[in-house]
């Protein structure tokens, strides 16, 4: 593109020569400008009017001066008037192009700045940069106001935003052992964050997965103080054997210690009792859960090792219990009335008199005892045999009884023996 007026060339999109200064025309502006120079010129210059006049006014003026006088060659500002009808509308064209030329330029040139500032909001909001990515977009939006796009990701950005929030919430009540508020809140976080399609939401799944870790890991730790069997304890270990976390693996430890307290507790407290099966049973349940547990297999051991003893020894006694046994039912079969006393005597009527008193000696109650006797002559010879019975029909071990019996007109001193003594044992 060139000056009009000194034909100087203009740069694209310039509005001022800058050699001459003139002001630089654009499209039907330039066309009529230059048509009412041309009209002014004409006037001033009969030469250059005549140039543009129809031919048939001037032919023979003009054949005249030809003839008197022909000059070697026309002024180039007159060729350039000459050239005007063409040059008009060819500079138009190239105006219009390049200034269709420069908007199109201008124009990519923002869009490929709004889109590096869209994906750089992008790599920020994926990297939790929130504040970075809502500053990248607003500066889109000022380069493209009508961008609807960039009103829809400063929407999203701004959820997620709140939504982190909102973890930095849950992480507080976690740290005040609030789980209750925690889990709730938790629950409603993961509801939002499913019904979210975005990528840009994917981080907050396995975030709130973690929470949840966390929330439930500290329950069972505070609950663990108050969980008192071996059940309860079992059924928060299933749980927290789920989990994949630090955490849990710490507060698992601490489960499993308590198993090995309380079944250490609870089988003592069989072995002290001599139950020894029920010891035993309640090692072998701690141990499925404390795999391997070198305290609550050594305990095992020794209560193997006192049950055996204790077998033995219950053997030997059950032995020595049974001759006693033995012993004892001979002594309350054979041995069980001791005689304290016996007498006998003739009265002056010639009748027999005999009385005495025995002691139950034996370990059992005894009943319906009887004295087996027989009377002999001085010379002994035998003359009278008989039995009486003691009184109370029954004595209790060492309790005492007494018996009395007559024969009658024997008329002479004799000699009276107890033969026997019977009795039932109860």
């Amino acid at each position: 593109m060139f000056c009009h007026q000194c034909g100087e060339r203009l740069a694209t999109s310039s509005r001022f020569c800058s050699h001459c200064g003139e002001r630089i025309l654009q499209s039907e502006e330039t066309t009529t400008e230059l048509h009412e120079s041309n009209q002014e010129e004409n006037r001033e210059n009969p030469n250059i009017a005549a140039t543009i006049e129809p031919p048939e006014q001037h032919v023979e003026e003009e054949t005249s001066r030809e003839d008197q006088q022909k000059e070697p060659k026309q002024p180039l500002r007159k060729r350039m008037i000459k050239k005007l009808p063409i040059l008009i509308p060819l500079m138009s064209i190239l105006l219009i192009g390049g200034g269709v030329s420069a908007y199109y330029v201008n124009e990519t040139t923002i869009n490929k700045e709004v889109l590096s500032l869209q994906h750089s909001a992008e790599n920020a909001a994926l990297n939790g940069e929130y504040l970075k990515a809502e500053k990248e977009l607003l500066r889109a939006q000022n380069m493209r106001p009508d961008y609807a796009v960039l009103e829809q990701n400063l929407e999203t950005i701004a959820r997620a935003n709140h939504y982190t929030t909102e973890l930095t919430s849950i992480s507080d009540k976690i740290k005040e052992n609030n789980f209750t508020e925690a889990e709730a809140d938790l629950s409603t976080l993961k509801e939002n964050i499913t019904a979210e399609f975005d990528p840009l939401f994917d981080p907050f799944t396995e975030l709130i997965a973690a929470k949840e870790i966390t929330v439930t890991v500290g329950k069972i730790k505070q609950e663990l103080a108050e969980l008192t069997t071996v059940n309860q304890l079992a059924d928060k270990l299933n749980t927290i054997s789920t989990l994949s976390s630090e955490e849990a693996t710490a507060v698992k430890d601490q489960i499993l210690t308590k198993i090995v307290q309380l079944t250490s507790e609870q089988a003592e407290h069989y072995l002290q009792n001599k139950q020894f099966s029920d010891a035993i049973a309640s090692v072998n349940r701690g141990l499925e859960y404390a795999t391997n547990n070198e305290k609550l297999s050594s305990f095992k051991d020794k209560i193997e090792q006192e049950r055996d003893a204790f077998e033995r020894a219950e053997v030997e006694r059950l032995e020595k219990a049974m001759e006693a046994a033995a012993k004892e039912d001979l002594q309350n079969r054979k041995a069980a009335v001791d005689m304290n006393w016996f007498e006998a005597h003739v009265d002056e009527y010639g009748d027999l008199y005999l009385s005495g008193e025995v002691t139950n000696v034996a370990t059992k109650t005894i009943s319906s005892i009887t004295i087996y006797y027989t009377v002999y002559d001085l010379e002994g010879y035998y003359l009278y045999d008989s039995w009486t019975t003691v009184f109370p029909f029954s004595l209790s071990p060492g309790e005492q009884g007494s018996f009395d019996d007559v024969v009658y007109y024997l008329f002479e001193d004799v000699n009276v023996s107890v033969d026997n003594i019977t009795w039932y044992v109860e």
